[in-house]
């Protein structure tokens, strides 16, 4: 028998529940929508792109690879809301209880609220390597989706002939399993959400040929975890994206999920 460790915070199991960064949500005003800058000037000269989240990290050792930093993307969202000053509230009328005293007034000032997400575009021989990590607890939904909405722009008008790879994982799976933009293997309840999942439909909407791998996990989004047979069948599947003559690969991808602590069961256990 296996004893898991306690969550506290359940992840949401719809966008709803998701914390929300607004301070009103049942207001009809229209709210401000993330600002994306994907700063990378050499991005036409690559022939693959691989895009993921952080989970996937260690299929890309930096050392053996020389993975490079070529740019960089940044999210930015800056809300504005009322709040009230300092000065104490009264429920009844301060002039008509103490007409000779000056009484406190109340004021309201803008406070501006800026969220920035930042993640750096790196690069190994001919492939783009653009990692995202994800954090439902920090990261809202609209930030992700606003990323994958302009990055998916930016490759349909730098490259036609660019391969783009999507690596992601999914809860709702027990077996490693591939897509593309011609083929799915995934099969209802089956599906995927995330980063991963707006890039896809992204990708669809833009008729962009792609193909790449969805794994089983299980966990939160960004605090995913999975199985050494599943990290196996991985390195295994993307073994052919890797430029011939890295030596080790699998070995050193192996050493850094053990010390990620990705693989299920490494945090593990009965807290007593």
């Amino acid at each position: 028998m296996l004893f898991k460790q306690w969550n506290e915070l359940a992840e949401p199991r719809h966008q709803l529940n998701v914390p929300s960064i607004f301070g009103n949500n049942g207001s009809l005003h229209e709210s401000p929508v993330p600002k994306v800058d994907i700063n990378c000037p050499d991005v036409h000269r690559f022939s693959k792109v691989i895009i993921t989240t952080a989970i996937m990290s260690p299929l890309f050792p930096s050392t053996l690879l020389q993975l490079e930093e070529v740019g960089q993307l940044t999210a930015n969202l800056e809300l504005e809301k009322e709040s009230i000053s300092d000065q104490p509230v009264h429920s009844w009328d301060f002039d008509e209880n103490f007409p000779n005293q000056v009484g406190p007034k109340d004021s309201t000032e803008s406070i501006s609220n800026e969220y920035t997400f930042t993640t750096a575009i790196m690069a190994f021989s001919d492939t783009l390597l653009i990692i995202v990590k994800e954090n439902f607890l920090k990261v809202s939904p609209i930030v992700v989706n606003q990323v994958s909405k302009e990055l998916v722009k930016l490759l349909s008008r730098t490259n036609s002939n660019v391969s783009i790879i999507v690596l992601g994982t999914s809860d709702q799976l027990l077996e490693l399993k591939p897509i593309s933009n011609t083929f799915c293997s995934l099969q209802p309840p089956e599906f995927v959400t995330g980063f991963v999942g707006s890039v896809l439909s992204q990708l669809v909407t833009a008729s962009l040929p792609f193909e790449g791998f969805i794994a089983p996990s299980e966990g939160p989004v960004g605090f995913e975890k999975m199985t050494l047979e599943t990290m196996e069948n991985l390195v295994e599947a993307f073994n052919k994206w890797i430029p011939v003559g890295v030596l080790n690969y699998a070995d050193e991808c192996y050493r850094r999920w053990r010390l990620d602590g990705c693989a299920s069961g490494a945090q593990s256990g009965l807290y007593i």
